[in-house]
């Protein structure tokens, strides 16, 4: 289980490998974004993408994926503050492989909530030919071990 003070500045997470084919495209267009460049081959290649292409929203959902999986499912991840930057930098084309990776940015004990600290993220995929085609900025907050965190002392019972 990973605790804030696993996560220091400068460790990067190698996330995994997703391969989007033309099927997984389409199917999540046409329910969370149904652009005719994402929807239909024929209408893609007439646009200036000059072929099908992922929502920039799916490429960020399939790395959010691997975050999860790979890093957040086993941690005491309390939730995000939301993204402070989120870049779909190239197109995401059927059969391209996403590879994700997390890098720590920054990390400080909450400032109101001893128990607990948040983590500044960058998070980005590349394809299969090493080309940058995501990025996001996010910050969680993470319970910190027993041991790091102060003790809080309790109010005496008899004012």
């Amino acid at each position: 289980m990973r605790h804030f003070e696993h996560f220091r500045v400068g460790s990067t997470y190698e996330l995994g490998t997703s391969r989007l084919t033309s099927e997984d495209i389409i199917g999540y267009a046409r329910v969370w974004d149904p652009m005719p460049f994402h929807l239909d081959p024929g209408a893609a290649a007439r646009s200036s993408f000059g072929g099908l292409v992922a929502s920039g929203w799916h490429t960020g959902a399939v790395v959010m994926g691997q975050f999860v999986r790979s890093l957040l499912a086993d941690s005491t991840c309390q939730g995000s503050y939301g993204m402070d930057e989120v870049r779909f930098l190239r197109p995401v084309r059927p059969g391209d492989e996403l590879h994700g990776r997390a890098v720590v940015e920054e990390a400080a004990p909450h400032p109101r909530r001893p128990e607990t600290g948040t983590v500044h993220f960058l998070v980005e995929a590349s394809n299969q030919h090493g080309e940058t085609v995501y990025r996001m900025r996010t910050r969680l907050l993470f319970g910190r071990t027993r041991s790091s965190a102060p003790v809080r002392q309790e109010a005496d019972a008899h004012h």
